[in-house]
């Protein structure tokens, strides 16, 4: 069985056409029709069952299809890797970053990899750190920056900096008496039972710290709505329909001009780590060892800027010079 068959294979079946699968890996039709034959005498069974406007799935060409991509990207994985064992970084490296970091950060690495390593070519995702880690179990990306991570055999966390998360409440005298609520100057467990808060559903990772903060308490915190969309929860905060939990280096601007305000915890464990997350692996390839540093190198830089005040740092000179780290770019 020849990798080249399957991946003729899955095209074929997504095209659901011969002739569309020839033209977008450039073959003949008559060589793609081959590899396909192959692949079915290989099993002993038909994998298509041909018609005249095109092809389907046979029930065992079902359950190829179901293996046949997770092969594919696991074998470019492969081959990225051996061909990034070179002096110079180069090849596809996937990174993903939650939306509180990612409009920051993002373009910061960017730049370093675009100056530093011209050869590499970062693929830039972003989502909620449940989400990411969801990528990073599939094989989907090399990197991912995630708030608070779940530990695991099959992967290496590194924290970047421990934020205080705060209150987040309306700003403007009319948005606050429109909210008809009595915001506290600093924030207790228990105040979340009486607040109506705006918080995002599980698995996000600030929804599962509240959840667990309340429970220790044996309190319910008042959820009146939910929104996954830290800039929706924004807007509805702004207006005066109620208050969520967020840190400040998302909010700063709105913060600036009083539009919300933050209330602090009174509860030091009211706070998230983002982490540098990579699958746990010996062979890394050059290209992703010298993203981390980047990574790295620009937390630091942003933190020593101010972007992250009020906050516990943990990256170390130390963790630049690691072996894990690759050479810096020239």
């Amino acid at each position: 069985m020849l990798f080249e068959d399957i991946q003729a294979f899955s095209v074929v079946a997504k095209t659901k056409s011969f002739s569309a699968a020839a033209m977008r890996l450039r073959v003949a039709q008559s060589s793609l029709s081959k590899r396909v034959s192959r692949l079915e005498q290989h099993f002993g069974t038909p994998l298509f069952v041909r018609h005249g406007r095109g092809v389907n799935l046979t029930a065992a060409g079902t359950i190829l299809l179901s293996h046949a991509d997770a092969l594919i990207r696991e074998v470019e994985r492969i081959e990225a890797d051996v061909r990034g064992i070179k002096t110079e970084p180069e090849g596809l490296v996937r990174i993903a970053m939650p939306p509180a970091t990612g409009p920051v950060l993002a373009p910061m690495v960017l730049a370093r990899c675009v100056a530093d390593f011209p050869k590499i070519v970062p693929q830039i995702r972003e989502s909620t750190s449940d989400v990411v880690h969801q990528w990073l179990s599939a094989g989907e990306i090399d990197i991912g920056l995630m708030y608070n991570p779940e530990p695991g055999p099959a992967i290496e966390i590194q924290p970047l900096v421990t934020e205080p998360l705060y209150l987040i409440t309306p700003g403007t005298p009319r948005a606050r008496a429109l909210s008809r609520t009595d915001y506290p100057e600093a924030c207790s467990v228990e105040d979340l039972a009486r607040l109506p808060l705006i918080l995002p559903r599980s698995p996000h990772s600030i929804r599962v710290l509240i959840d667990r903060l309340c429970a220790g308490h044996n309190i319910h915190p008042n959820v009146v709505f939910e929104s996954d969309s830290i800039r929706s929860t924004k807007g509805i905060v702004e207006r005066g329909l109620g208050c969520t939990i967020f840190s400040r280096s998302f909010l700063e601007e709105e913060l600036s001009t009083q539009r919300l305000i933050a209330v602090p915890f009174k509860s030091v464990l009211a706070s998230w780590t983002l982490s540098l997350v990579l699958p746990r692996r010996d062979n890394l390839s050059l290209a992703v060892r010298s993203v981390r540093r980047i990574i790295l190198e620009q937390a630091t830089q942003l933190f020593q800027t101010g972007f992250w005040q009020g906050v516990r740092f943990h990256v170390t000179p130390e963790d630049l010079d690691s072996p894990d780290a690759a050479p810096r770019g020239n």
